[in-house]
């Protein structure tokens, strides 16, 4: 076996093998022999006959190039939809900075029209330099109610379960289907989370990219100045 060329993955007679590493040798030999290369048959993948060797190559090749064309479409989709989330955290960038002046309260409504989804509720459950009339004051962690792999870097995503879908949000619960929850504070202290509700089952699910809902966290927190009273 020619040592500067990986082993087939076919199992090949030492004949076969021969021929194969001839062509590996030589990749002109079709180019100085194009006579003989479109007289080749091989078996056609359909029941319809044969087809010569150039024939079959570029239906390989238009087939890998229709994989490369679908590849293309889903990145560049993906991308579209990084720039929707982009747009939507600087909307909620330009908000924060826009009540600053005024010491207004963030309103959830507006938030979940800017994050484009149906519902957002915020809690707090440590004390913090201000009080926001619009966050939702705990006692405590609601430990029993959270999901799970929770907390400061880490966003859950999933669908909204009964309890904790009733607790958040309240009658509204029934129409949300899916939820992220997002720690708010830093690492070293989280002092609560922002809950955003969907009525689509499928958008929030596990699994998702969570980087969007850790800046969007990161940001809440840095705009409302929510650092513990230590």
């Amino acid at each position: 076996m020619n040592e500067h060329h990986p082993a087939p993955l076919d199992l090949l007679t030492p004949e076969e093998q021969a021929v194969a590493d001839y062509l590996l040798e030589h990749p002109d030999f079709f180019e100085r022999h194009a006579t003989f290369f479109s007289q080749i048959k091989i078996p056609h993948a359909l029941p319809t006959g044969t087809t010569s060797l150039i024939e079959r190559q570029v239906d390989i090749l238009r087939q890998q190039n229709q994989k490369l064309e679908r590849r293309l479409t889903e990145l560049i989709e993906a991308g579209r939809a990084n720039d929707h989330l982009l747009a939507r955290l600087h909307r909620v960038g330009l908000y924060f900075l826009e009540l600053e002046p005024s010491h207004h309260e963030p309103s959830m409504e507006t938030l979940a029209e800017h994050l484009a989804v149906d519902a957002v509720m915020a809690a707090v459950w440590t004390k913090t330099p201000r009080r926001f009339e619009t966050f939702r004051r705990l006692e405590e962690r609601p430990q029993s109610l959270l999901p799970d792999h929770w907390g400061t870097g880490h966003p859950y995503c999933g669908r909204m379960g009964e309890a904790l879908g009733e607790y958040l949000f309240g009658a509204r619960h029934a129409d949300l289907k899916s939820i992220a929850l997002v720690a708010l504070g830093f690492p070293e202290s989280e002092i609560g989370f922002i809950a955003l509700g969907l009525t689509d089952p499928d958008h929030f699910r596990p699994g998702l990219g969570t980087q969007y809902l850790n800046r969007l966290g990161e940001l809440v927190s840095v705009a409302l100045g929510l650092r513990p009273v230590l």
